[in-house]
């Protein structure tokens, strides 16, 4: 596939990628120092409304403790909270101030995501929302989030900053002008991975892309749907099935058979992670082997996890994915994979996957945020949000470097490029050069 790596990224890929609560009626004050007391370093006199005193900044986060996507998420809300307690430890917060994340879990689930985004509103009082998982969940919590009281007018709204979903929906300023997404938006990965089967066929699949035929599973929601229209919009050769299935889905083997039934030479599977591990499965004990293109939602080490039984990372290598996060085979002696590795171990994290590079990417953006509205003085939920709209080439330790975060009031999308990978034998990636 070549030497020289050839970035994607989302901006530059011209026709390829064309792509609160309660109303505040009293004007926010600034915090009174109390007399006498001894200020930590960095403490800063700030305008508050909400979540913030002189000693602590409340912050809410609603994910999957509980329910199916548990066991593949479960990493990320331990990983975030070591981040966190790393912050206040060892750089005494953000503004002389703690952080304090509370974490609620809503179950992948819409109702639930609603009931704890109030919640954390309503009783806690936060002053912003950060990292809020899935795309079920934030469709079922965005418009109580951007329009507490329900009036209509979104001033009332609570910074609903880098959800984690791709769901291409949520880059809507006008629509949900609180809320920002941190991951790369599926309808882009999906050009992506098209334009890289264009561009590489022959050497992929063995013939020109005219004749390469795919089939693509995908989940029956935004997610899915987002992935699979990038990927169509995007590709020059023959779509022989699409098979959806649904995210409470216990069983997809029909789906998968009516795709083998297609005769596929590239399986596209825009799909989370135990329904790819089940895919793969499939494959193995069918003795058919396609070439398999898949999100960036799956990672190899994950599926790996899921296909212990049949060969761990082996079963999936020469898949081919995208990637915005260091991996934790090849980059194992970085620096900052090493600093990664620390503070996962000296506060309570997981063991290091690419779930908990992901959340420490999350947590550095988010505290790089609450440094902006500090150094402006305001730490109210519109000064947070103003910060979040403001942030430019932002560089998270554990992204591959290059890979910076902008955004502005016109565009609330985080992560915007992707490179693709191979993924190999020991679970590692490969970068995918074009020649």
């Amino acid at each position: 596939m070549g030497k020289r790596f050839k970035w994607l990224a989302f901006g530059l890929l011209g026709a390829f990628l064309a792509l609160g609560l309660v109303a505040c009626e009293e004007e926010a004050a600034p915090t009174t120092p109390t007399p006498g007391v001894a200020r930590p370093p960095g403490w800063k006199q700030v305008k508050t409304d909400f979540g913030v005193t002189d000693k602590e900044i409340v912050i809410g986060q609603t994910t999957a403790l509980s329910g199916s996507a548990a066991a593949v998420y479960q990493p990320i809300a331990p990983a975030l909270q070591a981040y966190v307690r790393k912050v206040n430890q060892e750089d005494g917060g953000v503004c002389g101030r703690q952080i304090r994340l509370i974490i609620e879990d809503d179950q992948y689930s819409p109702a639930p995501a609603l009931e704890k985004a109030k919640k954390l509103a309503e009783q806690d009082k936060v002053v912003a929302f950060f990292g809020n998982l899935g795309t079920p969940a934030v469709t079922g919590q965005v418009d109580y989030i951007n329009d507490p009281n329900g009036d209509g007018n979104p001033a009332d709204g609570i910074p609903h900053l880098l959800v984690s979903t791709g769901a291409g929906k949520w880059n809507n300023p006008q629509k949900w002008p609180w809320t920002t997404s941190f991951i790369p938006a599926y309808p882009d990965e999906g050009k992506i991975l098209a334009t890289f089967l264009n561009e590489n066929a022959q050497s992929f699949v063995g013939k020109p892309v005219s004749q390469v035929k795919v089939a693509i599973l995908y989940q029956n929601d935004d997610f899915g749907k987002d992935g699979r229209d990038g990927f169509k919009e995007a590709f020059k050769g023959q779509i022989v099935t699409e098979q959806a299935y649904e995210s409470t889905a216990t069983d997809i083997t029909s789906q998968i058979a009516n795709m083998r039934a297609a005769n596929p030479d590239v399986l596209y599977l825009y799909s989370t992670p135990a329904f790819t591990a089940h895919v793969f499965r499939y494959m193995i004990t069918n003795n058919w082997r396609p070439k398999v293109l898949m999100s960036y939602v799956n990672p190899p080490a994950t599926l790996g996890t899921l296909l212990r039984d049949q060969g761990g990372t082996q079963a999936i290598a020469g898949t081919v994915a995208t990637s915005y996060i260091l991996d934790i085979v090849t980059d194992a002696n970085r620096p900052e994979m090493q600093a990664h590795k620390r503070i996962m171990e000296t506060y309570g994290g997981p063991p290091v996957q690419q779930l908990s590079l992901y959340a420490q990417a999350l947590g550095e953006t988010m505290v790089q945020i609450l440094k902006i509205a500090c150094d402006r003085g305001d730490m109210t939920r519109r000064g947070v949000m103003d910060a979040a709209e403001s942030i430019r080439g932002f560089q998270p330790s554990t992204l591959i470097p290059g890979i910076t975060i902008t955004m502005s009031k016109t565009d609330h999308r985080a992560v915007q490029s992707l490179m693709p990978v191979e993924v190999q034998a020991d679970g590692s990636t490969k970068w995918l050069l074009k020649e």
